[in-house]
């Protein structure tokens, strides 16, 4: 029904944007008759905080107009009014370039990062309990594979069966094709493409799609605009090696509506997914966690450490490149000190990586009032760790807002020697960066507040999603509005 429903609201849209073009290009051709200014007027960004930011457009020439599909990798960030209004145009749903996974019996599907470029692993639900299988193959070279998965009757979801399997050694930067299921039933058939696996490379991090928040909008309109925004992002930034999710995927973790509304995209099936735990994922008040979390993701190097007492959604690492991930579950109820041991693990087993970054739902340092308390809980860890264990950035998500701090020391200080006005770089900072991105789908945005970290910090009131450039020196973090691609803030920390 819903994408029935989409369907008609797609026909409809599309209705509407051939008169905006047409309005569109009237209104050009007008203006180069008079001379009049087509660019946007530029607003300065703020940066001092607590005051929201405003976001930064670039001083390029404005152009005459912008494509609706740009082609990919030549995406530039929306300067004038024009482009803006185009970019907002061509924000769309994408239920048309592939068979949609409902018109089969495998539900919940994501493709997953292994533990190391090369690696990646597949989760599914399916009605069958005959032991499930991927079929992939490299679709320039025909080379195929068969895997075959791990298969047990779900706790969560009577009638289904959950299904993990793991393809490793695949090479990179090639374009690999795959279906899952049994002879029971199929998926249709999607591709994803791994990209470079040493050297500067690139990933994506939001939060917070939350679908199913339905006290502020209906579910189906939350999860349309998630789709636009995997939608866009896979198109815009295909080098990106992954797509980070800091928690919250879904509104409630034990309603199956809302894990369709999350996972049923095709964007989803084009990268990588990174899940983390949020609050929401999980039960934490009755039973301690539960198998939800667990059932639908399947992640590499899951740790005991960080367990709730009726799950194993404990911490889990892997590595890209030049750098280690650490990703937490900052929902346990051992406390923050139970993540200590892994991360003292994680490190000395990966002496080698340059770069040491840590992901999860809380932040330690949140703009938004009633969440403060958490933040206070758990940032004096967090500091400590940055200093024992030489973590660079923390990635966070559960404000529904953006923040971006100063350089924070080991004893929860500001260092005030750097430049943090947006777009600069933090040259061999003593201490860590902490930033937390949006909401991903605009499901419910939360007012910021003082917050004496926080350097950038914002409402802007639409989707946002943060491009981290990974390079041997740098990490240069970009943070988007989605819906018109323009640069919200942009920084950088090098480390020679």
């Amino acid at each position: 029904m819903r994408r029935r429903r989409a369907n008609i609201r797609f026909a409809f849209t599309a209705a509407i944007l051939v008169v905006l073009v047409a309005v569109f290009a009237f209104t050009l051709k007008n203006k180069g008759k008079t001379g009049e200014d087509v660019s946007g007027s530029q607003t300065e960004q703020k940066v001092d905080p607590p005051q929201v930011a405003e976001a930064t457009p670039s001083q390029e020439e404005p152009v005459e107009a912008t494509p609706a599909e740009p082609e990919p990798d030549t995406t530039v960030q929306a300067v004038s009014e024009e482009e803006i209004e185009a970019q907002r145009a061509s924000f769309v749903t994408d239920y048309e370039s592939a068979p949609l996974l409902n018109t089969t019996s495998i539900k919940y599907l994501t493709v997953e990062m292994g533990g190391k470029p090369g690696d990646v692993a597949f989760n599914w639900f399916s009605p069958s309990g005959a032991a499930g299988k991927v079929m992939l193959y490299d679709v320039n070279s025909g080379e195929a594979q068969t895997i075959s998965a791990q298969t047990a009757a779900s706790a969560t979801e009577p009638g289904f069966y959950y299904n993990k399997a793991r393809a490793e050694g695949l090479k990179e930067n090639t374009t690999y094709a795959y279906k899952v299921g049994n002879d029971a039933g199929w998926s249709p058939e999607y591709q994803f493409s791994t990209t470079n696996f040493t050297g500067d490379f690139t990933f994506l991090a939001v939060s917070d799609a939350q679908i199913g928040q339905s006290q502020f909008e209906d579910l189906d309109a939350t999860a349309e605009r998630w789709d636009k925004v995997t939608n866009r992002l896979t198109k815009y930034v295909p080098k990106a090696a992954f797509l980070a999710h800091l928690g919250d995927q879904v509104a409630g973790y034990n309603d199956p509506t809302n894990y369709e509304g999350f996972f049923a995209h095709l964007g989803l099936y084009r990268i990588p997914l990174v899940p983390i735990v949020g609050n929401h994922d999980v039960d934490n008040w009755e039973s301690g966690g539960g198998p939800w979390f667990y059932e639908r993701y399947n992640v590499p190097n899951r740790s005991t450490i960080g367990c709730n007492w009726a799950d194993t959604d404990g911490d889990y690492w892997f590595r890209y490149g030049n750098a280690l991930f650490m990703v937490l579950n900052s929902d346990t109820l051992y406390g923050v000190t139970a993540h200590e041991d892994f991360i003292r693990q994680t490190c000395d087993a990966n002496p080698d990586t340059k770069w040491r970054i840590i992901m999860q739902h809380y932040p330690s340092y949140s703009s938004v009032e009633k969440y403060k308390g958490i933040s206070e809980k758990i940032r004096g860890a967090c500091a400590e760790w940055s200093v024992k264990y030489n973590i660079d950035l923390y990635l966070n998500g559960h404000d529904h807002a953006y923040t971006r701090t100063a350089i924070i020391n080991g004893q929860c200080e500001t260092i005030s020697e750097y430049d943090y006005e947006s777009g600069s770089t933090a040259v061999n900072p003593q201490g860590a960066l902490y930033v937390t991105c949006g909401t991903a789908s605009g499901c419910l945005y939360q007012p910021v507040s003082d917050n004496y970290a926080a350097v950038m910090q914002g409402q802007p009131e639409t989707p946002t999603a943060i491009q981290v450039d990974v390079g041997e020196n740098t990490i240069k973090l970009t943070t988007y509005l989605v819906d018109s691609w323009q640069v919200y803030d942009e920084y950088t920390i090098q480390k020679d």
